[in-house]
């Protein structure tokens, strides 16, 4: 029974101690990296370049 007892108090503070590490972790260490979004539409091709003006300037 004692033995018994023993075991149950070290699940006890085991489980205990991987939710200190938990806590620990999410106020300590730095939040990950934003993922680079992903395309998942596929966006409008770029404009085209505006062509000069074609034939004779106008005169003044």
């Amino acid at each position: 029974m004692l033995l018994e007892a023993a075991s149950r108090s070290l699940s006890v503070l085991a489980l205990a101690e991987e939710a200190d590490l938990a806590v620990l972790r999410d106020e300590y260490d730095p939040a990950p990296a934003p993922r680079p979004a992903s395309k998942t539409a596929p966006s409008l091709p770029p404009a085209p370049p505006v062509p000069p003006p074609a034939g004779p300037k106008p005169g003044r």
